[in-house]
């Protein structure tokens, strides 16, 4: 009888020390949240000798109570044409604002793009250009009933 007690428990614990994070998209100010995990997974992929500012284009699915840092990283979320136009001239005329698309899905594959944008202000006018982002990809998990990420890809130029 301990050995099965001793079995069952060892099952469990490796069941549960590798087992994956559900994901979701309905709790906007829930850390599993997709498109908060996708701007996690962003932060972690940059080089450590860019501007530790990170400013995103906040969205409706972007949560009230979003992190304020991540990692080595600040985040500012922005949403008006005054504020880019304060952080354009605050970083020498020119920075990166990041774009979180709507989760999508493509060939059975659940993904998130993460993009950034290189932010500049022609005649007052604020122009963003980018060449490419970060998808983050998931798979759906039946039993789990949601998300669990699959991997990351930069993409474009």
């Amino acid at each position: 009888m301990k050995k099965i007690t001793a079995l069952v428990l060892l099952n469990w614990f490796i069941s549960a020390g590798f087992s994956q994070t559900i994901l979701n998209t309905d709790g906007l100010n829930d850390a599993n949240n997709v498109y908060l995990f996708s701007l996690t997974e962003y932060c972690k992929s940059l080089d450590s000798l860019e501007s530790r500012d990170i400013y995103v284009i906040k969205k409706d699915f972007i949560g009230n109570t979003w992190p304020k840092a991540i990692g080595k990283y600040s985040i500012h979320y922005v949403q008006s044409a005054q504020e880019y136009r304060r952080i354009i001239h605050g970083n020498k005329e020119s920075t990166r604002v990041v774009g979180i698309g709507n989760l999508e899905l493509r060939d059975g594959t659940f993904f998130v793009g993460v993009i950034p944008f290189r932010a500049t202000l022609i005649r007052s006018r604020v122009h963003l250009a980018n060449g490419g982002g970060l998808n983050v990809y998931f798979q759906y998990d039946p039993e789990g009933q949601g998300l669990i990420f699959s991997r990351n890809e930069w993409t474009g130029i």
